[in-house]
């Protein structure tokens, strides 16, 4: 590994000069790229019909995707920091490319494809999805020491708005060419992140000869000069990431990686990142059944005439869950840095702020939606402003965690911790789905002579007990949130 290190350096002698403007504007397109792996909905049915695939074969290949996505997260994270960002995003670049076109020529070998190659090629797109992005973060947060998180919320904004920007392409330019658009998307996320290999310098510890030392000199307050334009701002983050806050516990950010994944402060968040990722995400991967319940039930037990397509009403929520989120992600940053620099407060009140849009979203799930609404349009708006606040607290939580986590551990190790802290996300949401589902299925008691299948006439009945429980754990997080801003202020 070191050797493709020693020739990334080499071939930095012939790039253009960087700074933290350009390499927090690279930070857009490489999120952008990384963010492509949530447009498996535009391709994923069309490439598992022409390949005859059958559900349980698909499903296979997302949770490849989802694989590649938590090692590579762990992996890119170890080579952020050890070897700097070039690398990972190098890693990235070829991942990515190499996947989808992967992808494209199993598409277009249709029945003749093989499983263990489709397979292939999403690990390689989920690996590619996240060890760039990993490094992007971690690039503008070593550059923007005073404003991190507004920085890392513009990064984190643009990963989640990826979706709707290839949704868009796909609609608009390869209407029903599955095979261009992938083909497409092989060469446009490999240009994408390449941009961000030729701006986003960040060198990892490696480039230190006695980096303890170093980072003892730190912490000490004494900035040290350096030539090289990118290790001195990196250097001069440090020195600030180790000053910004008083009041956190000065042996986290010292700690070496063994004591800081067996402390109990990390797991605490690793715990309420779980729960914050699975309540979230478990909305997103779940609305469209909730939309087809409540499209059964106004259908054939109100017997609603005007009656919008269900594809239809799921792509609207869809889309208003995905710019929700987006418009929560970047708000989430100026509203940190806001709460860290001009009032002096914990990051931890966005939690708070988040949270309890959450708790009022999932609250409004547990309201039977024949008492609010006669017909499928008053139920629809009231569900559109359900997927907006849920949306938009998703984005606004989530995001508020990089900052948070930069502000307690060991800035040595950031990219590793954060990748593993993102794990969290699979118990969470396999948990939830899990709830989310037995309750949905045990409400599948009507049988339907046309479909030939028990299906969910209940409308909101079918799901409303999983937002009760839901609901709980929203308060639950709030509680334990606001009892660790209660200790941190103590400290």
């Amino acid at each position: 590994m070191r050797v493709f290190h020693n020739c990334v350096k080499y071939i930095n002698n012939y790039l253009p000069l960087t700074n933290h403007w350009l390499i927090l504007a690279a930070s857009i397109p490489v999120a952008l790229s990384t963010g492509t792996l949530f447009v498996y909905s535009v391709y994923g049915t069309q490439v598992a019909d022409k390949c005859q695939l059958d559900a349980a074969e698909a499903a296979n290949l997302n949770i490849s995707a989802t694989l590649g996505n938590s090692l590579g997260g762990i992996i890119s994270g170890f080579l952020t920091d050890t070897y700097g960002t070039q690398l990972p995003i190098l890693i990235s670049c070829f991942a990515l490319s190499l996947g989808y076109k992967w992808v494209h020529w199993q598409y277009e070998a249709g029945p003749d494809s093989q499983d263990w190659q489709l397979l292939s090629a999403m690990f390689l797109i989920g690996v590619g999805s996240v060890a760039g992005y990993f490094s992007a973060i971690k690039a503008v947060t070593v550059n923007f020491p005073n404003f991190k998180a507004t920085a890392q919320s513009i990064t984190v904004a643009s990963f989640a708005i990826s979706s709707l920007l290839f949704l868009f392409v796909s609609t608009t330019f390869f209407e029903g060419n599955v095979g261009g658009f992938l083909e497409f998307m092989s060469y446009a996320c490999g240009l994408l992140v390449f941009i961000g290999f030729i701006f986003i310098r960040v060198d990892g510890h490696i480039e230190h000869e006695n980096l303890d030392g170093h980072l003892d000199h730190l912490e000490s307050g004494v900035e040290e000069e350096q030539e090289p334009p990118e290790p001195t701002e990196a250097t001069e983050l440090l020195s600030d990431l180790v000053n910004d806050d008083p009041n956190h516990i000065d042996k986290l950010k010292t700690m070496n990686l063994k004591d800081t994944l067996s402390h109990k402060i990390f797991w605490f968040h690793y715990l309420i990142l779980a729960i914050v990722q699975g309540l979230g995400q478990m909305y997103i991967y779940t609305i469209g059944f909730i939309v087809k319940a409540v499209h059964y039930y106004y259908k054939n037990e109100v017997h609603d005439s005007a009656m919008p397509s269900l594809q239809s009403l799921q792509a609207l929520h869809v889309s208003i869950i995905a710019i929700a989120s987006f418009l929560g992600r970047l708000s989430s940053g100026p509203t940190s840095d806001f709460l860290v620099n001009k009032l002096h407060s914990q990051r931890h009140w966005v939690l708070i702020l988040g949270m309890s849009l959450m708790l009022l979203g999932h609250s409004m799930n547990i309201v039977n939606l024949s008492t609010v609404s006669l017909d499928i349009h008053g139920a629809n708006i009231y569900l559109s402003v359900i997927s907006t606040v849920i949306g938009y607290s998703y984005g606004i939580s989530f995001t508020s965690y990089p900052a948070i986590v930069s502000d307690i551990f060991n800035m040595r190790n950031y990219s590793l911790i954060w990748g593993i802290t993102c794990s969290a996300a699979t118990i969470g949401l396999t948990i939830m789905t899990k709830v989310f589902g037995h309750i949905y299925d045990e409400n599948s008691t009507t049988w339907d002579d046309v479909l030939k299948d028990y299906v969910r006439a209940k409308g909101s009945g079918c799901y409303s007990e999983t937002f009760e429980i839901t609901s709980g754990l929203c308060v639950l997080v709030i509680v334990l949130i606001l009892w660790y801003i209660h200790h941190r202020s103590k400290v």
